[in-house]
């Protein structure tokens, strides 16, 4: 369980207090002494035992689509999954094709057979009343993106899939296995042509092309503010911010924001809350806050927690409260009407091991945040990789439920209206409960759909 969060004035005091009650014959302890204890009194939060986590084999709904020669060209998934109102389930599955690399048993020169395929992305829903799924679209397709010769397609979603109140669906591209060109400014047709936005109508299959916000930019992140019919993301390369105004169709780019020097690695979040606000972990330790009708931007005066102070997934609840997690592993909130930040421990119980985590799902009814934690990406715990987490934020305590069998990766994850809970991975493919291998004995893997049914009682 974790303990009280102590500020530096309070550890001051608290150190004061602590040596007036340690006096031992009239002797003091040294200060050293008493300062050796503190890390532990104040923690508070026990940490995991791996030997004690128990394997689980989860169901797995396979990201179909995007076949080539008979063969799936399926090998990735880094994105965020959404609920539409009718309880449907929206996730997709990329083949990670681009111009450094071309995944599965493929070769590179086959990028000028296939059409619309070098580099792309299927679409698909889950519906949990008839535990099915189906695929509705292609991305490449679907924004005319001719990707089959020298420019690389959209391999993957790297951002939010997003709907509104009525079920339209949004969807931003991500290039492949190019990062040889993410910071080239590299010109069209030779590089990557940038993330493009799409609008998706389930009831009419109807689609919406609303073209591309910053020529040769991934997209990786991206929220929908329904109060004001605005699209607002962020670019992988140099953190470009744009918001695309669906009413006027106008679109507004700012300068580079979100971190970029202090943490080594490509920008990978922003959040928006419940009234339009959007944040970005900047390059002091904070976070920096857009007014969506001034279109000012503001340094909070808060320090977030661990090493690296930024966060890496992140979701808001109905009372405009932010969760998230950060890249090395600790979870935090904001209650964005006190601006009260709170410091909710490391997902393991372990402050100095990063513990790399890029999902985060909340069930507000039962006071809980659910993730699948560690992945590779980042600095893990080797022996803790993919552990269905659950944090209790009604006692603050960790719960370690198992570890999930052949999951490499979980990149997105909700809760379901039932309290299913979601997550969007990546690793080893089984039918009938079985390791899918290739002729060569090799491990074949694919991005899938898992499905949690969590306990009610956690203890």
């Amino acid at each position: 369980m974790i303990g009280p969060q102590l500020s530096s004035c309070d550890n001051g005091d608290f150190v004061i207090k602590l040596i007036e009650k340690m006096k031992i014959k009239g002797k003091i302890m040294t200060l050293l002494m008493v300062l050796l204890m503190i890390p532990v009194l104040i923690s508070g939060q026990s940490g995991i035992n791996v030997q004690d986590i128990k394997k689980i084999r989860l169901p797995m709904i396979q990201a179909a689509g995007l076949e080539w020669k008979g063969v799936s060209t399926q090998n990735t998934n880094w994105n965020k999954i959404t609920e539409t109102p009718d309880g449907k389930i929206w996730y997709c599955g990329g083949d990670h094709w681009g111009t450094d690399a071309i995944t599965g048993p493929f070769e590179k020169a086959e990028k000028y057979e296939r059409p619309w395929g070098f580099g792309n992305t299927a679409v698909s829903y889950y519906d949990p009343k008839t535990d099915k799924s189906k695929v509705v679209l292609e991305l490449n397709r679907a924004s005319a993106l001719y990707s089959n010769a020298e420019t690389p397609g959209h391999g993957k979603i790297h951002s939010n899939i997003v709907c509104d109140s009525k079920g339209l669906l949004y969807f931003a591209g991500y290039m492949g296995l190019s990062y040889g060109h993410e910071y080239t400014r590299a010109y069209y047709p030779k590089s990557y042509a940038g993330g493009a936005l799409l609008r998706y109508h389930p009831a009419t299959d109807d689609i919406d092309y609303l073209g591309i916000p910053f020529p040769s930019g991934a997209i990786v992140a991206l929220s929908y503010d329904e109060q004001r019919n605005i699209l607002n993301g962020i670019t992988v390369d140099r953190a470009k911010f744009f918001r695309v105004n669906l009413t006027t169709m106008e679109l507004n780019r700012y300068e580079s924001v979100a971190r970029m020097s202090r943490v080594e690695d490509r920008v990978r979040e922003m959040i928006m809350d419940r009234n339009g606000f959007c944040y970005f972990a900047n390059d002091v330790g904070g976070l920096t806050k857009f007014d969506p009708d001034t279109e000012v931007f503001v340094d909070l005066d808060l320090q977030l927690p661990g090493a690296l102070k930024d966060f890496r997934a992140s979701v808001v609840s109905s009372e405009n409260i932010i969760y998230a997690i950060t890249t090395d592993g600790f979870v935090w909130s904001l209650d964005l009407k006190t601006n009260r930040l709170q410091d909710l421990g490391h997902i393991l119980g372990m402050p100095e091991q990063g513990h790399y985590t890029p999902n985060i799902a909340l069930d507000e009814e039962w006071g809980r945040l659910y993730f699948m934690a560690g992945n590779h990406g980042g600095k893990v715990l080797e022996d803790a990789l993919e552990i269905v987490t659950v944090l209790d934020l009604n006692t603050k305590k960790y719960h370690w439920l198992g570890q999930a069998e052949g999951v490499e990766g979980c990149f997105g994850s909700l809760v379901g209206k039932d309290h299913t809970v979601y997550f969007s991975c990546y690793g080893n493919l089984f039918e009938n409960n079985k390791l899918v291998t290739d002729e060569k004995g090799v491990a074949v893997t694919r991005p899938y759909l898992v499905k949690f049914e969590p306990p009610r009682n956690l203890e």
